[in-house]
């Protein structure tokens, strides 16, 4: 038997570890637990564990500096509004329609776009979902030649990337279309319940 399950397997019934009397039992309890059930308990406290988070929140922040930075915001923005005006194009938009698009979504990310507003947001995402260890394995990763490469090219590969899985997916459009068609045509005109 593990030491935390004997540790939590306390005897009530009476004559075993004084639980006729209430300080002989405190005292029986106090020489059972052992230092590390003593060790879990402090760990849950809210104190502790905010300072673990305020780490993590000051980490997540760091790494945020060099990952996403606001010219890092943009070309992320950039790499999905080309492939969408790529898609108008295919659709028959005008060449000219499209460049007043791409004004228009340029110049709402200009105006409305401020990266001082979602940061913060996105230092609590990273703060949660990675841990103190792997937050600073990250930071040390983009304070490299390598990771700064590699956040300077990520929003052209996902870009690339974004048009090659969009010509991808429409050149298995038919096949979709056959799969799909039928089941429209059998509910077509019925109504909802």
């Amino acid at each position: 038997m593990s030491a935390f399950r004997r540790a939590c397997e306390f005897q009530l019934s009476p004559g075993v570890h004084g639980a006729q009397n209430g300080p002989m039992f405190a005292s029986s309890i106090s020489k059972s637990v052992p230092v590390s059930l003593l060790l879990i308990i402090v760990g849950l406290h809210p104190g502790l564990a905010r300072a673990d988070d305020d780490t993590r929140t000051t980490l997540a922040a760091q790494v945020l500096e060099l990952a996403y930075s606001p010219e890092n915001l943009r070309a992320s923005f950039t790499g999905f509004l080309e492939p969408a005006l790529e898609a108008m194009k295919k659709d028959g938009m005008p060449d000219a329609a499209r460049a007043e698009m791409r004004k228009a979504f340029t110049q709402w990310f200009d105006e409305q776009i401020k990266w001082t507003e979602i940061k913060p947001d996105l230092v609590k995402i990273y703060a949660h979902d990675f841990t103190e260890e792997e937050l600073r394995t990250l930071l040390a990763f983009l304070q490299k030649p390598l990771g700064q490469k590699v956040m300077a090219k990520l929003p052209l590969v996902m870009q690339d990337g974004a048009l090659v899985g969009q010509h991808y997916f429409m050149s298995k459009q038919d096949s979709l279309h056959e799969k799909l068609d039928p089941i429209v045509e059998k509910y077509k005109g019925k109504t909802s319940n």
